[in-house]
């Protein structure tokens, strides 16, 4: 489940800006109308940390902003999302939004029943890795192993977002740290 940070890291920043542009009196009102106009669906509306991973939601808002919005809108925008996503717990200001203790255990751990792009800048299939309940208990070992406290809580709470944000929910898979 390796995450191409490159394509997420905009896209994701926006969007967690824009959840809660009804509360943010600073964020460009062009971006509100196209975070209103556009479905993080199946990420509820208050999930900002599934949002900030969800790329089927990202992409075409990222596109309305770009298509509505001045440089300098998208600019406030980006300021505004990407601070968003760091209190959601979605740092996406690194090359992966993990802790830097799980990052080996993403980059380390295969699916059996997943096959690995060939291209390693294409996004993988995230939702066949999150069905994969042996991947998904594997992982999260390495997570308990690798990790402590509130990285640990981190990299459980951005694995759990970024499944959600394909429409799986891996709660039951994932033993409480």
């Amino acid at each position: 489940m390796r995450f191409s940070v490159t394509t997420v890291l905009f896209a994701a920043s926006l969007a967690s800006a824009l959840t809660i542009g009804k509360r943010q009196t600073t964020l460009p009102a062009c971006a509100q109308t196209c975070y209103t106009n556009t479905s993080p669906s199946p990420c509820t509306a208050d999930d900002v940390a599934c949002q900030c991973l969800n790329i089927n939601f990202l992409t075409p808002l990222i596109q309305c902003v770009a298509t509505s919005c001045s440089a300098e809108d998208a600019q406030t925008a980006e300021a505004a999302a990407l601070a968003t996503c760091k209190a959601a717990g979605v740092d996406l200001t690194s090359s992966s939004p993990l802790p830097a203790c799980a990052q080996p255990c993403d980059a380390n751990t295969t699916s059996a029943t997943c096959p690995a792009p060939a291209d390693p800048n294409t996004v993988p299939d995230v939702a066949c890795y999150c069905k994969d309940t042996t991947y998904i208990q594997t992982i999260d070992t390495c997570f308990k192993s690798s990790c402590q406290g509130a990285d640990l809580t981190t990299a459980e709470a951005v694995g759990e977002a970024l499944c959600r944000a394909y429409g799986v929910d891996i709660s039951s898979a994932v033993p409480a740290a």
